[in-house]
């Protein structure tokens, strides 16, 4: 009896030592992360690719100290070989897409004609194989020994309203941290907040958009469900004072997947218009500080200039507040917003979403294979793909296309080397009209295909939509693990036109190693 006392003390002092050293990490990622900076925009990516490494090679080595001295303390009782067997037998599909994704791009690495290159990622934006190990290492460690709470979630959406305050600032041309000091005149206006381009930024602001819209939109106690409504609307006005086209891609997918998350009940519908409603309600807030400020703002040119030019913007909002609270008093009253709806409408609203699809590919033809571009003058900047589309993306994605389909079969499958897309493309994009080096697709499914190649990029794809499907499968019932699904399905529609970058992609593992923790503590 005694001897099982001391063991489950024992046990009890393992696992606050290693909840104390994950919770560390997690939070030195999550907020630390978005906020460090030494020299303005000059360095930040290399400052904070730095602070990554450091923070987890530091947690790293800290773990294996742990495990030595605990080995060294019980030798005679522990038995690490059957331990990492059975946690080898105990892996997901998740897990083993990981690790099959990491020897792939090992063996691009080592097969790479460019290996110092492909290992550190100096010649792009860092995502090497040593990134990449650094990215599994902690998505292993996080899911295994990291103990999850829900502050954590809401530490990191306090940390991106802090983010977004500064972004929303730089909106009015204030740069209250001076980080634009020093900087060429035209560049001023791509780079924001402590995050650095505007793409970047958008990237990571999509990420808190979703948890936070997810985590009013299902909680019920009022001080925390006031806390997130407060992060969203702080979200949606950063997201679009961006002033990125990227932003409405991740506002496309999270309003249009939401409802197949929250219209099985009464109160999910409502809590839903009630988002919508505010998203708009930015919107206009937007169009009258453009118009009051119009000589200290950045200004909108983007997408949602389109929808800051619709004149009765404020009569439509009157009135969907209007039918949004009577609906919320009479539902009330009677305590029916519980009311179970069934799948009904949620089958309705996949319909409908399936018809936009079918509209939007037509759409899509139209304009640029039997050539009606004309016709959508408005939006034709958009849909028209050429070499000039969205910021020269066409002009960089048909060379990168091109120059993979001339690579050996060999390069073909395991791809050119992590991070040597810019060496690959040098030639044949030199002394292109733009005057501009591109060392990256910007596009991060291309970018995969061309660096870790075909089987890097299935196995990629594989690990996103596994662990989303994981998500909605084993806790569905845990609003924050779905709120964190939802965060990342915004990261990776963005990525459709964005980079992988040591800002927002640490987060993206470090999101997927919390979501797949088997430690899961229901409580703040």
């Amino acid at each position: 009896m005694l001897i099982n006392d001391i063991n489950e003390i024992e046990n009890n002092k393992n696992k606050g030592f290693l909840s104390i050293l994950l919770g560390a990490y997690v939070v030195s990622i999550v907020l630390g992360l978005p906020l460090v900076f030494r020299d303005r925009y000059f360095d930040i990516l290399v400052f904070k690719y730095y602070y990554y490494c450091f923070c987890t090679i530091v947690m790293i080595l800290l773990l294996l100290l742990y495990f030595i001295v605990k080995k060294f303390k019980y030798r005679k009782s522990i038995n690490y070989v059957k331990k990492i067997k059975e946690s080898i037998s105990k892996f997901t599909f998740l897990d083993r897409c990981i690790i099959i994704y990491w020897f792939i791009a090992f063996i691009s690495t080592i097969s790479s004609n460019y290996v110092y290159e492909a290992f550190w990622g100096n010649e792009g934006r860092f995502t090497g194989l040593f990134l990449i190990t650094l990215y599994v290492l902690s998505y292993f460690c996080v899911s295994r020994f990291y103990i999850y709470k829900n502050w954590y979630l809401d530490l990191f959406l306090l940390g991106g309203a802090v983010v977004c305050l500064f972004g929303i600032s730089d909106y009015f041309n204030m740069d209250i941290l001076h980080f634009k000091v020093g900087m060429v005149p035209e560049q001023k206006d791509i780079f924001t907040s402590t995050i650095g381009n505007i793409n970047t930024y958008t990237s990571y602001v999509g990420i808190l958009t979703a948890i936070s819209s997810v985590l009013f939109s299902k909680e019920e106690r009022p001080i925390k469900r006031l806390f997130y409504y407060f992060c969203m609307v702080i979200s949606f006005f950063a997201i679009i004072m961006g002033v990125s086209d990227n932003a409405y891609l991740s506002l496309m997918i999270l309003f249009g997947f939401m409802p197949l998350y929250l219209f099985n009940k009464k109160i999910g519908v409502q809590r839903y218009l009630v988002i919508i409603a505010s998203f708009f309600t930015v919107i206009q807030c937007i169009s009258w500080i453009n118009n009051a400020f119009s000589d200290s703002v950045v200004g909108i040119d983007s997408a949602f200039k389109i929808i800051l030019g619709f004149k009765y913007l404020h009569l439509m909002l009157i009135l969907l507040w209007s039918v949004i609270l009577v609906w919320i008093f009479i539902t009330k009253k009677k305590q029916t917003a519980t009311k179970d709806l069934g799948n009904t409408i949620r089958f309705v609203w996949l319909g409908i979403l399936g018809f936009g699809v079918i509209v939007m590919m037509y759409i899509l033809y139209d304009c640029n294979i039997a050539g009606n571009d004309e016709k959508y003058s408005v939006v034709k900047n958009y849909l028209l793909i050429n070499d000039d589309w969205g910021t020269n993306r066409g002009y960089i994605w048909r060379n990168a296309i091109e120059s993979y389909n001339k690579l050996p079969f060999w390069n073909k499958l395991i791809g050119y080397g992590p991070e040597t897309f810019g060496i690959l493309l040098l030639k044949v994009t030199a002394n292109n009209k733009y005057h501009q080096l591109f060392d990256s697709a910007h596009n991060e499914y291309l970018h995969t295909l061309i660096t870790v190649g075909f089987l890097g990029l299935v196995t990629y794809i594989s690990i996103i939509i596994t662990f989303i499907k994981d998500c909605f499968k084993y806790k569905k019932n845990n609003h924050y693990i779905i709120a964190i699904a939802f965060g990342v399905i915004c990261y990776i529609t963005q990525a459709t036109v964005n980079l992988s970058v040591p800002i927002v992609t640490p987060l993206l593992w470090l999101l997927m190693g919390i979501g797949s923790t088997k430690k899961v503590m229901y409580y703040n």
